[in-house]
């Protein structure tokens, strides 16, 4: 059994170090340029002009590069300046946490967009090889370059813009997609497949080793107790012969050799040696008669002194449980692994957002406190103060709005000391 589960553990090593080498493979330079891509985005998404992904897949397809944001987003001083330097990483290459790294440097906040930027690379890479991203920027510039000056007209694209694009192009694509899906990732799941069903076998032969083991234990354990029962007899037994013969003349010596020698066989010999000394015995006995008129006045006066101990419990009565009672927290925004970065029992304008309320301590509820300067906050940054705790249409969206309506109330619980999102509150605007 042990050589089994030697095996099984080698093989599942083996398959976790051919994934780890898999996974930290090298970018394809067009899934390397799109990912930049992607981080762009969510740069634009932060600084509060992008619009919505599937609107820029819209205007030019799935596979946007660099050029296709610049001719959508024009000239504006802080998009340029992100622009170029992510431009110049084009020509790079590397795996997946040197572009997350690449990307986060170039941007002052990286924290806040590298979940964001991790997920959406993850999710383009898992079912294209990159040779699909466009190079140059998409023919739909000259329909895109007013509204690129205009910043109001920016939700205003026509979505007729998809009937420019080929259709081979689109064909092109899922081909790739196809390929890239056999290729890049078929052996990988055929590893996970059989790790999962060795890892199953594994577990049914440990689990039937155990039962074995069990059932071995409990037949001894039943051997164990019968051999206990018949040595429980046998004592008593041997106690009742010793009181019965210690109620004739002769049972004092007899149960004085059964201490000693722990026979029958013996006692039956003394009774018969022994019998004329046992009658001086009985003498012995008289005095002891009157112990027990000694011992009747030391007993009298014990009560009295055990009369103030029934004052002790009386002192204990005022302790009683006390009951569970609701509890308010206010808290700050939440940090990039989802945890309210810091909890207050009041409310501290400037910094809380947040109210939760728990009954054990443990877990709660929570939903954007009902203030108006708590509002103000979270609407100035809302990539920063809500979306890791809140969903809801167009969260992103606050131009103009001054109100937050909580539609669901969120879950958190204590993890480490720190309160855990687990279910985000759903809101909308006012």
């Amino acid at each position: 059994m042990k050589k089994i589960i030697f095996t099984l553990v080698c093989v599942m090593a083996a398959m976790t170090s051919l994934s780890a080498q898999d996974g930290a493979k090298n970018l394809s330079q067009g899934q390397w340029n799109h990912g930049l891509a992607i981080g762009a985005q969510w740069i634009a998404t932060d600084l509060g002009f992008a619009q919505a992904e599937s609107q820029v897949i819209a205007k030019t397809n799935e596979n946007y590069s660099l050029d296709d944001l610049k001719v959508m987003y024009g000239g504006r001083d802080k998009w340029v300046t992100f622009y170029d330097k992510l431009k110049k990483h084009e020509n790079e290459t590397g795996d997946l946490d040197k572009l997350i790294a690449t990307i986060t440097a170039e941007y002052d906040k990286g924290a806040v967009i590298k979940n964001g930027v991790t997920r959406d690379v993850n999710k383009y890479n898992a079912s294209h090889t990159g040779d699909e991203v466009n190079t140059n920027p998409h023919d739909a510039a000259a329909t895109t370059t007013d509204e690129a000056k205009d910043p109001n007209a920016e939700n205003a694209a026509p979505a007729a813009e998809n009937a420019d694009q080929p259709e081979a192009t689109n064909k092109d694509a899922q081909d790739n997609k196809d390929e890239g899906n056999d290729s890049g990732h078929g052996l990988l799941y055929i590893l996970t497949v059989l790790g999962l069903a060795l890892g199953a076998i594994g577990t049914f032969l440990a689990m039937q080793a155990r039962k074995e083991n069990q059932v071995i234990m409990r037949d001894n354990q039943d051997d164990i107790r019968n051999m206990q029962k018949q040595l429980d007899k046998m004592r008593a037994a041997l106690k009742s012969g010793a009181v019965a013969a210690a109620a004739t003349p002769q049972g004092a010596t007899r149960a004085s050799n059964l201490d000693e020698k722990e026979g029958l066989a013996q006692t039956r010999k003394i009774e018969f040696d022994n019998r004329q000394p046992k009658k001086q015995e009985p003498k012995k006995e008289e005095p002891k008669k009157v112990e027990p008129k000694r011992e009747e006045p030391a007993r009298r006066p014990e009560p009295k002194r055990e009369e103030p101990k029934k004052e002790e419990p009386k002192k204990e009565e005022p302790k009683a449980p006390a009951m569970g009672e609701p509890r308010i927290l206010f808290m700050a925004k939440p940090d990039e692994n989802d945890n309210f970065s810091r909890s207050s029992s009041q409310y501290e304008p400037g910094n809380s957002i947040f109210e939760l309320t728990t009954m054990n301590g443990k877990s709660g509820s929570f939903t954007v406190i009902n203030k108006a300067e708590a509002h103000k906050l979270a609407l100035l940054m809302p990539g920063d103060t809500l979306t890791r705790a809140c969903s809801g249409n167009n969260i992103q969206s606050t131009a103009g709005r001054s109100r937050i309506v909580t539609d669901r109330a969120g879950r958190a619980q204590l993890e480490n000391g720190k309160w855990h999102i687990v279910v985000k509150a759903i809101i909308h605007y006012e």
